[in-house]
């Protein structure tokens, strides 16, 4: 009888360990979710919802999948527990830190990322302490529960049913994605509606690029070799030095509404001073980035070639660029030009440190490059006034090789984030409101530093006897608060497409020491500065940029976020898809069938390699 006993004892203990197992997955499914979001809003944990049940797919298929390889039930429950618990750690402080959860092309840039969270503030909030305390209270009850010995029948049927379970979420995320929540530019409502582990699937689309309808080497030559040859550079004059600096986080945010400004009157007023000057062209630049993603405006710049064809999320410099890559740092070398890049940061952020050699610069000027002692810093960056003075002192060492210069220099004073004050960065200025924003009161006070910074760069080239010409323009919008964004749009008459695209410009000039036509250029993608900036410095474009360039008259913007055509109207990027299937294809040449050789300058006689042999 006591045997008896004793085996019914040990039946309901080892049937309530697998009970717990069974309710593992959802727990942590869960966790995951009020993790990232304090439960608020997430329809993806909704039963009602087709997203709970199929991340509850994911959830069980990993169990099972791990307790029929390792045959160990308390450890599937601990170890996996602990796994998805770091995961919904990062996505949380992902989308704290970014305003976007972990996506698949995030995996690109970890490093870079790594580099950007040294200067955050770690919060650590009352959903973050729940959701870890009750896992230790989780895997303290599995330590304490026994379980069965899985036998090789139950390992069997263990691993066929996870492999059910995966097959089918895979298939509903991928052919089924339509019945999900899909925005690029709104990843946190996407994961929220859809939850982490199944956005993240539905997200790996993004990461592979199909070559356009009709696509063909042949075709694209036909493309390329419609447009005449119109430039040519004039061989007598001299060429000018040309300096290119992609100020980081520039932007003008009066463009979405009134800052309403209390002790100055504008925050850049040297640079909006420029359309004035009788050598200065200016205008606003349509960048592929909002908050953050840097290298995918420089890619537009340098290469011609838009963001708008790539699935969203990439980061082409760091996915796309393996070989030698047709650029402005290439064109213009071809050209007799001395090519210097210049970051005063990390040499590895956006894999620059390997994608600049590829695309034709002869040096890389990293932080390292930048003398510790002298270097000026504001907050915990180098100041523009310290980038521009290693600007100054790269173009007068230049003057000795007899070459022209072309250097490119992106800066980062302003990077993010905004949220600690610093002793050595006084936030001058003022405006209604900023107590309730303090991010942006940093922010602006930043702005109104890189522009009295750029104002002495230009004065000193004003005093220069050699031609050269600057160019000038921002990266993309801050990332500060939501609320202010909604504050400066809240009465505009604008649609929410035209506020898009608001949120995605930023100010440019061209200008020069000497004689240069001044005018308005209006509102342009960043594809189009790259070849704007030849034509007015007189060297020659690329078959494929002067190609771009010619579609500027019909579609001066060209954007992932919609386009713009001759008459200024917003034209959505599906409904012009027709109309730029073309640059589609010779684009698509461009970056993925790189091994065709073309000629680097339009009007020349031969046609030097500008590719390789793709790898």
């Amino acid at each position: 009888m006591k045997h008896k006993l004793n085996l019914c004892k040990e039946y309901l203990a080892s049937n309530i360990g697998m009970v717990f197992f069974c309710l593992t997955p959802l727990a942590t499914f869960l966790m995951v979710e009020v993790l990232e979001f304090g439960g608020a809003d997430s329809e993806c944990m909704l039963p009602t919802s087709l997203s709970f049940w199929v991340n509850l797919m994911f959830y069980y298929g990993a169990f099972l999948l791990f307790r029929a390889v390792t045959g160990r039930t308390r450890f599937s429950i601990i170890f996996l527990n602990l796994v998805f618990l770091i995961c919904g750690l990062i996505n949380y402080y992902s989308i704290d830190i970014r305003n976007s959860p972990v996506v698949p092309w995030d995996l690109y840039a970890v490093t870079t990322a790594a580099q950007a969270l040294n200067g955050f503030q770690w919060t650590i909030p009352p959903q973050v302490i729940a959701c870890t305390a009750g896992c230790v209270i989780w895997w303290i009850i599995t330590m304490l529960l026994k379980y069965p010995t899985p036998r090789l029948r139950t390992r069997v049927g263990s691993f066929a049913a996870s492999a059910a379970m995966f097959t089918a979420f895979l298939l509903i995320a991928t052919v089924g994605r339509d019945n999900f929540y899909i925005s690029a530019w709104r990843q946190v409502t996407a994961n929220r509606r859809n939850g982490m582990a199944l956005n993240f699937t539905i997200n790996m689309d993004s990461l592979f690029n199909e070559a356009p309808t009709d696509y063909s080497r042949e075709n694209a030559a036909t493309i390329l070799s419609s447009v005449s040859a119109a430039q040519t550079a004039d061989g007598t004059a001299k060429q000018p030095n040309i300096i290119a600096i992609m100020d980081e986080t520039f932007a003008d945010l009066s463009i979405l509404g009134d800052l309403n400004l209390e002790n100055i009157d504008d925050v850049m007023p040297f640079v909006h001073s420029l359309s004035n000057d009788e050598n200065a062209v200016t205008g606003q630049l349509v960048v592929p980035a909002f908050g953050g993603g840097t290298c995918n405006t420089e890619y537009e710049f340098l290469t011609s070639n838009t963001y708008a064809f790539f699935k969203a999320g990439s980061y082409p410099m760091l996915q796309y660029i393996h070989d030698d890559t047709e650029s402005l740092g290439s064109v213009l070398s071809e050209q007799g030009y001395n090519t210097v890049a210049m970051h005063p940061y990390y040499g590895s952020g956006w894999a620059r440190n390997r994608a600049y050699p590829l695309m034709g610069f002869d040096q890389f000027l990293d932080i390292e490059s930048f003398d510790e002692e002298t270097t000026e810093i504001l907050r915990r960056y180098v100041s523009d006034n310290s980038s521009f003075d290693k600007v100054i002192e790269t173009y007068e060492k230049n003057k000795q090789t007899g070459n022209p210069l072309f250097l490119f220099n992106v800066t980062i004073q302003n990077h993010c984030g905004y949220d600690t004050t610093y002793d050595n960065f006084p936030e001058t200025v003022e405006f209604q409101w900023d107590s309730l924003y303090p991010y942006t009161k940093q922010y602006l006070s930043l702005i109104q530093e890189s522009d009295r910074a750029i104002q002495r760069l230009i004065e000193y080239f004003r005093q220069q006897e050699e031609p050269t010409i600057v160019v000038y323009f921002g990266d993309h919008m801050p990332f500060i608060e939501n609320s202010y964004y909604n504050r400066l749009t809240m009465f505009s008459a604008k649609t929410d497409a035209d506020i898009t695209m608001d949120e995605h410009t930023v100010p440019f000039f061209i200008w020069a020491n000497y004689d240069i036509p001044n005018y308005d250029a209006g509102r342009l993608s960043a594809n189009y500065l790259g070849p704007m900036l030849l034509e007015t410095a007189g060297a020659q474009m690329s078959e494929y940029e002067e190609y771009v360039y010619s579609l500027k008259e019909t579609y001066p913007v060209i954007s992932a976020s919609g386009c713009i055509n001759k008459h200024g109207v917003y034209v959505p990027l599906e409904m012009a898809a027709r109309d730029l299937h073309d640059y589609k294809i010779v684009q698509y040449e461009n970056v993925f069938d790189k091994d065709v050789k073309r000629g680097s300058a339009s009007g020349s006689g031969s046609s030097p390699v500008i590719g390789s042999a793709a790898s």
